[in-house]
Order: C-alpha cells, then sequence, then structure tokens
C-alpha cells in the first residue's frame, strides 16, 4: 500500500506493464507486412496478367497475420493489465463502438483475426466470434467469394485503403483507454468494467 497525501493506493505488481513495451514488435510486424503489400501491389503495374483478383488471393493472408498480431497484442495487454485473462471480453468493450449493436472495434479486429484463423472449417468459429461478424453484416461461410471476404470489408470499416497504420493508432489508443480504466475501488473491482 502506498499512502500520499493522506490517501491510500494499493500498488498492483502489474503496474509496471503499463509501459508499452510489446508495440515496438508489433509495429515492425505491421510495417513489415505493409512493405510485403505493397510489392504485391506492384504487380499490379508489372504484369498484364496481374489483376485486383490476383492482389487480393494473394495478400488476404498478410493482411489475415496482422490481424492476428493485433489480436495477440490486444490479449497480451489485457493480460499485461489484469494478470489473467478473466476479463478479457470485458476489457475488449473498452473502447469505441462502431456500429449500431453497440459492438466495438476491438471486438471486430478479435473477431476478423479469428476468422481468418479458421476460415477454411467455418464450423471451428466459436459462435461468439460468428456472432459478431454477422452483426457486422460480413459474411463468413466457406463458399464466399474473395471480393467479398470478411477481412477486406472488415479493413474497410477501418480505413477504405485497407491501412494497416489506422487499426494499429486504434489499439494503441484503446490500450491507454484500459489501463486508465485501472482505477481501482475499495471492493477490489475495475472501474470501467461492467459486470
Amino acid at each position: 500500500m502506498l499512502s500520499l497525501m493522506g490517501k491510500t493506493a494499493r500498488i498492483r505488481p502489474s503496474d509496471y506493464k503499463q509501459i508499452n513495451c510489446r508495440i515496438e514488435s508489433l509495429q515492425i510486424v505491421i510495417y513489415g507486412l505493409e512493405n510485403s503489400i505493397l510489392e504485391l501491389r506492384k504487380k499490379l503495374d508489372n504484369y498484364a496478367w496481374y489483376d485486383g483478383l490476383w492482389l487480393l488471393e494473394e495478400s488476404e493472408p498478410f493482411y489475415g497475420l496482422a490481424l492476428i498480431a493485433f489480436q495477440n497484442y490486444i490479449n497480451s495487454s489485457i493480460y499485461d493489465w489484469d494478470n489473467s485473462l478473466e476479463n478479457q471480453y470485458k476489457a475488449y468493450k473498452i473502447c469505441t463502438k462502431i456500429n449500431d449493436n453497440g459492438r466495438t472495434d476491438i471486438e471486430l479486429i478479435c473477431s476478423l483475426a479469428n476468422y481468418f484463423k479458421h476460415r477454411d472449417n467455418p464450423k471451428d468459429l466459436k459462435e461468439a466470434t460468428s456472432k459478431i461478424l454477422i452483426d457486422f453484416n460480413l459474411q463468413h461461410d466457406k463458399q464466399i467469394d474473395i471480393t467479398d471476404s470478411p477481412i477486406f470489408k472488415g479493413l474497410e470499416i477501418f480505413s477504405q485503403s485497407w491501412d494497416l497504420k489506422e487499426i494499429l493508432k486504434v489499439i494503441v489508443i484503446w490500450r491507454e483507454k484500459l489501463w486508465s480504466a485501472n482505477d481501482e475501488s475499495t471492493s477490489g473491482q475495475k472501474i470501467g468494467i461492467e459486470n
């Protein structure tokens, strides 16, 4: 316990984790993936046979990997914040709601990552992930055409040009909000997370 000006605050062992040590590695991954996607885009100018459909097919795995990296950063940040993932889904709600169903940008990012990991076998998708994709009107069955891929349609919600740096900004702001919600009441419940 720490006492300042007559007020007592509980210092948690994880408070040092508020320093965002994870961001540098995430930036390296995202910038590397964006550079790889730029190389694919150059094919549009260099090869007559290479069209937008080829670009979609070849770039989807890069965007999917970026979404998985974002999801890992998000969940690791929650673990840094709470020393567990017990409040994971509640922590996803500490951010901007981006549709009429009350869904958040963090829920969308994590659901897109889950879709990408299980896209070849949609039966493996958890019901919660499927519901979030449905709430964003993102089709996600096995027979989906690449032009209607939830990866690209979901990215458009964040950036019309599918700029991964825009999503990076979203999750950095979310992490700051997560830690600002870290004040604890006398009962030990975290402020900012509803039960």
